[in-house]
């Protein structure tokens, strides 16, 4: 999986779990359907969505809303200082989440 792909994974197990999932079912619901996705790829969504919930309410701040996207977006913007890699990354293309919004 490429980075993008890994982030649109962890936006789907978020948006489980915001809607009543418990975190460890979203993940595993996710694993199950996605074969295709090695250890490293499952360790890097699980990584990813737990370190989103960790820091849940301020990055609901960070990414405009308590959403899995805003949840990600905002975990992106933390691990990479360079805006235009976290635009890259959400190019909408592939298996990537969708463009960002000017706002």
């Amino acid at each position: 999986m490429i980075p993008a792909a890994r982030l649109s994974a962890a936006i789907e197990v978020l948006d489980q779990y915001l809607s009543g999932t418990a975190a460890e079912k979203a993940l595993t619901n996710w694993a199950r359907r996605s074969r295709f996705a090695g250890s490293k790829d499952r360790a890097a969504v699980r990584d990813i969505v737990f370190d989103c919930l960790r820091k849940r309410e301020a990055y609901s701040i960070q990414g405009g809303g308590l959403t899995g996207r805003g949840l990600v977006l905002a975990h992106a913007a933390a691990v990479s200082e360079d805006t235009a890699e976290v635009r890259a990354l959400f190019s909408g293309e592939g298996h990537a989440p969708e463009v960002l919004s000017a706002s």
